[in-house]
């Protein structure tokens, strides 16, 4: 279980990862713990040979409204010149319109994926195109890092963004420049999955944690595997003498079903950005005071001015500045999330705010948890 706290209309809203969500006006009351539940082991870990591949390829979008690469991008029209030679079109006087943009192109390719199955793709400009809206991708080799050719993409591109311009004004949402082509590559050659080790199935965890892989290992022993031993702290191994003459699939689908409690989280991620804040359930507050005030400053330009009868009014002060009373505040000593939050609700800052002072908690020894910043 993790706390989500981010600032919306400085109203400190307070959410549940696991799906409840508190409204702002809920704020301060006192929060139910949550039972921790278990997963399954096929959500924290997968077969180490079973791993995606990463592929890659440079193409060009075309149909673009005038969108596309200026002259100053001299590779795509030599690219698209090089690819009206080959199919015995020259490419007289140069490229004179914006209708083409140069893009790399980027997919990822599953595990047991087989010839002629579609992935999606990424497309990505990397000249200087300005929308990618209505363009089409042509015919674009996806390569992996060893520069064999495994998938084949085409179509047209869905962008998320919009824009929309005039000779006066020009209007854009979200980014323009990057698209999907959604089942866009064909798989042209398969990555074969072999099991290295010959004499073990390895699990490996998706985050390095001694106490959730010891879990795990426990819980596949008691589910009929006596051998599974964890190696170190993200990797199990199954010999394949516990298999005797079960079917390899069938034994993996099992081992992925099997359910156990992970380790709970000690961290605080924090987005100062976005001023979002997310606590894991396994951090603690000891007891500590603390006191958290603005100072507001005020500049005005108006001075001193002339009264009636030649009489002169008080000049206005140009700086003023405003200090507002902060309360000393005492955070009791917290042994469960519940407790941490309603111990920061009582400092009645905004998750803004919250930044700081769990800055300075974490720097103080206060609060026990991994800090990890974005």
């Amino acid at each position: 279980m993790a706390i989500l706290m981010k600032n919306k209309n400085t109203s400190l809203i307070i959410a549940l990862v696991v799906g409840l969500l508190i409204p702002a006006s809920l704020i301060g009351q006192e929060l139910n713990p949550i039972t921790q539940m278990d997963v399954r082991l096929k959500d924290l870990a997968n077969i180490v040979e079973a791993r995606e591949n990463r592929l890659i390829g440079y193409g060009l979008v075309v149909g673009l409204r005038g969108t596309g690469d200026t002259k100053s991008a001299g590779f795509t029209e030599a690219s698209l010149a090089n690819l009206l030679g080959k199919l015995g079109v020259p490419l007289v006087g140069g490229l004179g319109s914006r209708n083409v943009a140069s893009v790399m192109v980027s997919a990822t390719l599953p595990p047991f994926i087989k010839k002629g199955q579609k992935i999606p793709v990424t497309v990505s400009a990397i000249g200087d195109s300005t929308s990618l809206i209505g363009g089409q991708l042509l015919p674009t080799e996806l390569k992996g890092p060893d520069l064999k050719t495994y998938s084949l993409a085409q179509g047209p591109v869905i962008v998320g963004g919009l824009s929309e311009f005039s000779e006066s004004s020009s209007y854009q949402r979200n980014q323009t420049t990057v698209g999907r082509v959604p089942d866009g590559g064909i798989v042209e050659v398969e990555v074969p999955v072999t099991f290295e080790d010959q004499h073990n199935i390895t699990i490996v965890l998706n985050s390095r944690n001694f106490i959730t892989v010891s879990r795990a290992a426990k819980a596949i022993q008691d589910n009929g595997f006596p051998g599974a031993r964890a190696i170190d702290a993200n990797t199990i191994k199954i010999p394949l003498a516990d298999l005797q003459s079960a079917d390899l699939v069938d034994t993996i689908a099992k081992l992925q079903d099997i359910s156990l409690i992970p380790d709970a989280s000690s961290k605080i991620v924090i987005n100062a950005r976005t001023g979002t804040i997310v606590i894991g359930e396994m951090v603690r507050l000891f007891p500590s005071a603390l006191t958290h005030g603005n100072i507001s400053i005020r500049i005005s330009n108006q001075g001193a001015s002339a009264g009636i009868g030649g009489q002169n009014q008080a000049a206005e002060s140009p700086l003023q500045i405003e200090e507002p009373q902060s309360p000393l505040v005492l955070l009791n000593p917290s042994a469960t999330l519940t407790g941490l939050v309603n111990a920061l609700n009582e400092i009645g800052a905004t998750p803004k705010d919250l930044i700081s002072i769990i800055q300075a908690l974490q720097e103080s020894g206060a609060l026990i948890g991994e800090l990890v910043l974005l």
